[in-house]
């Protein structure tokens, strides 16, 4: 399976919020949007989030880029496929 996240570093921990599920919008969105309820989950340093990804089967090179991203703008994607 394919997994997408939004990462974001917030107060020394990282949040993540899973957007796999949501995929590309089957019509226009009304400019107001659209309400879509996505899991998300916390961990309290990047290690814990790393041994997660890795049993999500997340390869390496894809997680270095992500810390990379978070130390860099707090703020990352990774997909792991």
């Amino acid at each position: 399976m394919k997994y997408r996240f939004l990462l974001h570093s917030l107060n020394h921990t990282i949040l993540t919020v899973d957007i796999s599920g949501i995929g590309f919008a089957e019509s226009p969105i009304e400019s107001r949007g659209q309400r879509i309820s996505v899991s998300s989950l916390r961990f309290k340093n990047w290690s814990d989030a790393e041994e997660y990804f890795l049993s999500l089967g997340a390869k390496s090179d894809v997680l270095i880029s992500a810390r990379e991203s978070l130390k860099k703008n707090s703020l990352a994607v990774l997909t792991v496929t």
